[in-house]
């Protein structure tokens, strides 16, 4: 059956507006958004935390914490790369199967690629920045994949696009943000408290679910990228 939109992705809305949103679109689209992100995203969060359970970080010879976040990065692109494709589609009024979404991938890749690669590079020069560039950056990066993909930019004119996009309304910008991986992180922690660390296999699987659901923030995050480019008539 065709996606058929039910939300107006392009115009202002409040934060408030952002996150209500937000959460009727993953009810509306849980399985079929839930099903691409789990076929593309879980495999990679699976062998991530095994290596994260099993590996050794005070050894300097255990490579395990390297080869984690290396698959944990890669698993990381695919999650913000499907959901773009997914959103686009959406969009478009067209099916969210899998050979659709498959065909979006293909279609697109290198310039998901180069843009997710610029992304993590000015991400990592603003930590070793002492973190205060990091986090003064993550807002603009966190759609800058949308809106390469969108607007058919190169990845350096979509990270100048975004961040004129974050001077429009920067309180909500940072709000929306920071509240979505604000969440992510106590959620995080929480799950820590209720899985004892001598249980693997439960730390693995929840820590991989947890893995995959957190990559539905970009739903949030596009909805803020058309709200802040119809108050500035950018996009």
């Amino acid at each position: 059956m065709d996606c058929q939109q039910q939300i107006e992705f392009s115009r202002i809305r409040t934060t408030k507006e952002i996150f209500s949103d937000f959460l009727f679109f993953l009810k509306t689209e849980w399985k079929s958004y839930g099903i691409a992100l789990c076929v593309t995203v879980l495999p990679f969060a699976l062998i991530s935390a095994y290596f994260v359970s099993t590996g050794d970080i005070t050894d300097i010879e255990d490579n395990s914490l390297f080869y984690a976040i290396l698959i944990s990065l890669i698993g990381k692109f695919f999650g913000t790369f499907i959901s773009c494709a997914y959103v686009a589609n959406y969009i478009n009024g067209n099916k969210n199967d899998l050979d659709t979404i498959k065909s979006y991938v293909f279609k697109y890749f290198n310039l998901a690629f180069l843009t997710g690669s610029l992304s993590l590079i000015i991400l990592i020069l603003g930590l070793l920045l002492y973190i205060i560039p990091a986090l003064l950056v993550l807002p603009p990066l966190s759609f800058m994949m949308y809106d390469a993909l969108f607007a058919q930019q190169r990845p350096v004119f979509s990270f100048v696009r975004c961040i004129k996009l974050c001077k429009t309304n920067w309180k909500q910008c940072f709000a929306v943000v920071y509240l979505c991986y604000g969440f992510i992180f106590f959620a995080s922690l929480l799950l820590g408290t209720i899985i004892p660390e001598s249980n693997n296999f439960a730390t693995i699987f929840f820590s991989s679910i947890l893995t995959v659901a957190s990559e539905t923030i970009m739903i949030p995050f596009i909805l803020l990228y058309y709200s802040l480019g119809n108050q500035n008539m950018q996009i």
